[in-house]
């Protein structure tokens, strides 16, 4: 089981020039993908993608590339350069025109707006890429390993509740079985017939023996989901929403208080499950 949220940074030094990868990601219903590169870098942005697509199903995953230099680099001015500006310069003059002095910051801005990109191998690239994406999945994998402890957990709480509410319904049938007589005896004070489907119509919507075996069936799938490898998001989410409504049908057909009670204290669970299910890949 894996979170959808994370984060991971990667780094690389080369020639004074450190190159970062920083990937993170945050909950989703779906995979977005949002990778943010240096212009130079651009055309790496499709094997990202993919590499992404195939090691992620859901969450949105941004991916950002960057270089920074080390303040001594940034304002160094090398000896080449210098030499460049003043063979432009003396050209210039010769052509009959004044050249003002530069200043120091006017040489950095020069610099800068003439300066290439620093690149970075292609192969040294994908390392620093790969090295960050699989450590934000170890990271997605770390709080997923605690999520599921809470799940098993809630799990454990939820089957207590249904086994409670099992021994309840023996006395909710008793309370079922004394509505029809007090039916059947109100129908034989008034001489008439009893209405065989009425009875078994007011039966069924106090029966909350099958409401309790569906329930108990989804519990069973919701355990054996979160001990799987796969992804299990989008279906814990929908087991969530098949439990709630049968707790719902078993509180409102209930004819007792307990029963009533601790079909709260079990939806309360499964919307902790819930919000499980939004959270995990």
């Amino acid at each position: 089981m894996r979170s959808m949220t994370g984060f991971s940074e990667s780094t690389l030094l080369k020639d004074d020039i450190e190159f970062k990868c920083i990937s993170k990601s945050l909950n989703s219903r779906f995979l977005e993908i949002n990778v943010k590169l240096p212009v130079n870098l651009k055309g790496h942005e499709g094997w990202i993608r993919e590499y992404v697509q195939k090691n992620f199903t859901r969450g949105k995953i941004d991916v950002d590339i960057f270089f920074t230099a080390p303040p001594k680099e940034q304002l160094r001015i090398s000896d080449s350069f210098l030499k460049l500006i003043k063979e432009n310069e003396s050209r210039v003059k010769k052509h009959g025109f004044d050249v003002a002095p530069s200043t120091y910051s006017e040489l950095l801005k020069i610099r800068d707006s003439i300066q290439k990109d620093y690149v970075l191998k292609d192969s040294s690239l994908r390392d620093l890429i790969k090295r960050s994406l699989i450590r934000l999945r170890r990271t997605r994998e770390t709080e997923g390993k605690a999520t599921k402890a809470d799940l098993e957990r809630l799990i454990a709480s939820m089957n207590k509740s249904i086994k409670s509410i099992k021994k309840m319904e023996k006395i909710n049938s008793k309370q079922i079985h004394k509505k029809l007589n007090r039916f059947k005896t109100a129908l034989e004070a008034d001489q008439k017939e009893i209405n065989i489907s009425e009875a078994f119509a007011t039966l069924n919507k106090t029966d909350i023996n099958e409401e309790i075996v569906r329930l108990s069936s989804h519990l069973d799938l919701v355990a054996k989901l979160i001990r799987s490898n796969k992804a299990i998001g989008k279906k814990l989410d929908f087991y969530t929403q098949e439990m709630q409504r049968e707790t719902n049908t078993i509180s409102s057909k209930a004819l007792i208080a307990e029963i009533k009670n601790e079909s709260v204290e079990l939806k309360v669970l499964i919307e902790m499950v819930k919000e499980h299910a939004q959270n995990v890949e």
